[in-house]
């Protein structure tokens, strides 16, 4: 039973209020804003519930009024999501309602929209509208001017309260004192002081994220070595009934993303990291709407140094923001080390146009993989023809050529510290190991304290805490026996004979270079420790490339490199070479003389991974015009050595009968690039003559004419 309302404001038959009207519907709407409203405003719900008095004081009879509740608890700032309101539209357009009662207007809506949409179909269907104030038609002009004021009134009344509530927010978070959930690693006490968790385990988890990504610069890598190692992160629970229970959990991407970019670590307070986009908040649930993007700490509306224990000092999270940043893909500086051989992924930019060189990779017809460097960005953006490339080979081995002898000085220096790293990881693996498994035996330990607690006569607890038992030293074996695992393949300590081996790697720089246990990850590591920039100019009328180093202390190197190129016309000096291989093969030079005299005196091939050789000679003086061949050079300048064919031109004789010479062995010759060379000086051939005068090839027969052979025949 409801409180009755009076309502003497209003005249008990206005006007306004015809006979059709009291044949529809009356409908009473009631809202409140929160649950928290419904449950400690209950006067205001009362009043609310009364309105239906005030349908029966102007004439409505009770089986014609409804009201409808659906919306208790449910913001007025959108039309989305109250289904009480929608009903209500529903009906007045479909011409059921005569009279809409409501305590005030900021209950129907609170934004201007919908409250105009309710007006403009009231008016259209004639539909009246009734508050403690008084009857309005929003048909009239005056009663819908006045509607429309008491709306944006309304909405303005929601901003105020609004504005109200975040200013009084943000006041209070300027002073450091608005709570806020505390990441992993740290607990707010009672007091609202927040202090560092107080599980070592914990703190020493946090902390060798941090340590970890100091030393490797990425948030894959850091993933990779926790779950190595096969570290858990700990989480204090939030939510009741288990609130502060401390939770172990698998490491993951987000996890680490998080603890990076939180700024707490380093014992600041902030607020407000993220900026709010109008388009992705949701209706009614003002905290939404927040970009994934952090905006810069000169951007935050609070940022207060110092105010919390901090497990990293501000240079190193301003460190850390700057290695996320550079390390997505787009970024201007290097960024991570990519997958491929290419060890300059990132780090080389054209020459020409300044942009940064991609590398593509690709197959040859033989299924041998390649790399080039290309720039493309005007042939992505303006569509044209791509500014530059060049093989990722050449210059790979000038820039790792550069890089060793740059580092060749301190190589020792380097190897004591490598050194004492994996001393220091270890250690910290140890130290891991150690806090999970004295974490397991107190776990044990107390289960076994519980079963020895209980009375034995009650088997029912008794046999589930031996349950318990068993299953806590199971997991307590489970993991010594994991930890001896580890052990066995990592050494506690480094031996001698390792510590010899670091040593004398550190002499043969460009053997540890080379080896199959460097990655090219390896390598891109190194090579971005040392250099900022490398900037490469091809030029595209010869094989030569502008190489200019920019090294981290800023020093910088100028150099240049040849590149392989598809064309004898890629090459600068093209018309020198074709004019020498002209000249040697005028001079009766053969294809392989010519190729030998090439190699000898520094020539290089277009594609330079191979020599010269006879058949790339003739397909060169085949394909650019070749020239009359001259007289046939002897096999060396040894002027007593002649080819066999030139030797049997000095002798007048067949060339066939010294090949049968040679045969008998009364001739010694060598092969020279498949053709046959002999030694004879004036003596031997005095007695090659003599020889050819002691046996004359025989005479042959004159062959008959097959004509007359024929002629004879028919004749017989």
């Amino acid at each position: 039973m409801h409180t009755a309302v009076s309502f003497s404001s209003i005249e008990a038959r206005p006007e306004k209020i015809h006979h059709r009207h009291l044949e529809q519907l009356a409908l009473v709407y009631i809202r409140q804003s929160s649950m928290q409203q419904v449950h400690r405003n209950q006067e205001s719900t009362k009043i609310q519930y009364g309105l239906v008095g005030l349908a029966q004081q102007l004439g409505w009879a009770s089986d014609r009024i409804d009201v409808i509740d659906d919306d208790l608890g449910v913001s007025g700032a959108s039309a989305i999501g109250r289904e009480g309101f929608q009903r209500l539209l529903a009906e007045v357009a479909l011409d059921h309602v005569g009279l809409i009662v409501g305590v005030e207007m900021s209950r129907l809506a609170r934004s201007n929209k919908d409250w105009h949409q309710l007006l403009e179909l009231c008016a259209r269907f004639g539909t009246l509208i009734a508050d403690l104030d008084g009857l309005y038609d929003p048909s009239h002009y005056n009663d819908r001017l006045l509607l429309g004021l008491k709306g944006t009134m309304s909405e303005a009344e929601l901003h105020i309260l609004r504005q109200r509530l975040l200013q009084g927010k943000l006041h209070k978070a300027r002073r450091g004192e608005l709570g806020v959930p505390v990441p992993t690693g740290y607990l707010r006490q009672a007091s609202g002081e927040v202090v560092l968790d107080p599980d070592e385990e914990v703190q020493l988890a946090v902390r060798t994220v941090f340590e970890e990504f100091e030393h490797l610069g990425t948030i894959h890598g850091v993933l990779r070595v926790l779950v190595a190692r096969g570290v858990q992160i700990g989480v204090r629970r939030r939510t009741r009934p288990d609130l502060g229970r401390l939770e172990w959990r698998r490491v993951h991407r987000g996890m680490i993303v998080n603890i990076l970019r939180n700024p707490v670590y380093a014992g600041v307070y902030a607020y407000g990291r993220r900026q709010v986009d109008p388009r992705r908040q949701q209706p009614g649930r003002p905290g939404t709407g927040r970009t994934p993007l952090l905006l810069a700490a000169d951007q935050w509306q609070v940022c207060l140094r110092d105010r919390v224990p901090a497990y990293i000092s501000w240079e190193q999270y301003e460190r850390n923001q700057m290695r996320l940043k550079i390390n997505r893909d787009r970024h201007p500086a290097g960024g991570v080390h990519r997958d491929g051989a290419a060890l300059l992924g990132g780090l080389l930019v054209c020459g020409r146009c300044g942009y940064r060189m991609s590398v593509q990779y690709g197959k040859s017809p033989n299924g041998r993989r390649y790399g080039r460097y290309v720039c493309a960005h005007t042939a992505a953006v303006r569509g044209e023809a791509v500014c530059s490339s060049l093989s990722t080979a050449p210059l790979d081995a000038l820039i790792a050529q550069l890089a060793l002898k740059g580092i060749e000085p301190a190589a020792l220096e380097v190897s004591m510290r490598v050194s004492e790293q994996i001393e220091r990881e270890r250690q910290k693996s140890e130290a891991l190991w150690q806090k999970r498994l004295q974490r397991a035996r107190y776990e044990a330990e107390r289960a076994e304290r519980q079963y020895h607690a209980v009375e034995p006569e009650n088997r029912l607890v008794v046999r589930t805490l031996e349950r318990s038992w068993e299953e806590k030293l199971e997991a307590e074996r489970g993991l010594q026996e994991e930890h001896r695992r580890q052990r066995e393949q990592q050494p506690r300590h480094l031996t001698e004979k390792e510590r010899h081996t670091i040593r004398s790697l550190a002499t043969n720089l460009p053997a540890l270079w080379a080896a199959p246990t460097t990655t090219p990850a390896d390598r891109k590591q190194v090579l971005r420790l040392l250099i900022d920039r490398v900037a490469a100019t091809v030029d595209k009328s010869s094989e030569w490339v502008d190489v200019v180093v920019q090294w981290s202390g800023g020093h910088e190197t100028r150099t240049q490199i040849r590149r392989p190129v598809g064309k004898l016309v890629g090459l600068a000096r093209h018309e020198e070479l074709l004019a020498e291989l002209r000249r040697l093969r005028a001079e009766g030079y053969s294809a392989h003389q010519s190729a030998e005299v090439l190699n000898n005196n520094g020539w290089v091939t277009p594609t330079q991974k191979n020599t010269f050789n006879d058949r790339l000679v003739r397909a060169m003086l085949g394909r650019h015009g070749s020239v009359p061949k001259g007289p046939k050079r002897p096999p060396s300048d040894d002027a007593n050595e002649w080819w066999l064919a030139d030797l049997a031109a000095e002798l007048e004789m067949p060339v066939v009968t010294l090949y049968g010479w040679m045969r008998r062995g009364w001739l010694k010759t060598r092969l020279l690039n498949g053709q046959h060379a002999v030694t004879a000086g004036p003596a031997q051939l005095t007695r090659l003559r003599r020889l050819r005068a002691q046996h004359p090839p025989p005479v042959r027969q004159a062959r008959k004419p097959r004509h007359l052979h024929r002629t004879h025949q028919r004749t017989t």
